[in-house]
């Protein structure tokens, strides 16, 4: 297993409006763990789906808090952010890869995104632990 060295943590509300603060957080945490800025864009386009699936699912009868955990990973060298919410369980990438061969008018709604970020990211998993979902995504380092 890969040694992480702990960055920062940002726990906010699952909404919408909270989703700046944590994109800036995120780039701001990127810049002073070494991302490289080629990456940068790849970056909050992950962070920005993934958010937003936690405040549009994670929690469809109530409110809650989504987590943002920045860090680095040894052996390979990686940026990797830890996306976590306390709502029902689900791991997004136990779902069917969309077919993208299909038109937009024949494909089925939902599923691009996840599919998109696993060809952005170069490393993605999942895992239900301590009552969280946790998502967490890494980027290579130089």
């Amino acid at each position: 297993m890969a040694k992480h060295t702990r960055g920062a943590t940002i726990r906010v509300a699952a909404e919408l409006a909270s989703l700046e603060r944590l994109q800036s957080f995120v780039r701001t945490q990127a810049q002073a763990l070494g991302l490289a800025e080629e990456n940068y864009l790849k970056l909050e386009f992950v962070t920005e789906e993934l958010v937003v699936n936690v405040v549009s699912y994670a929690y469809p009868d109530q409110s809650g808090e989504v987590e943002l955990e920045c860090m680095t990973q040894q052996d390979p060298a990686m940026f990797c952010v830890t996306i976590r919410d306390w709502g029902r369980a689900f791991n997004p990438l136990e779902q069917d890869a969309p077919n993208i061969q299909l038109s937009c008018e024949e494909r089925e709604v939902g599923g691009l995104g996840i599919f998109l970020i696993g060809e952005m990211a170069d490393s993605i998993s999942y895992q239900y632990r301590d009552g969280a979902n946790e998502l967490t995504f890494g980027f290579k380092m130089p």
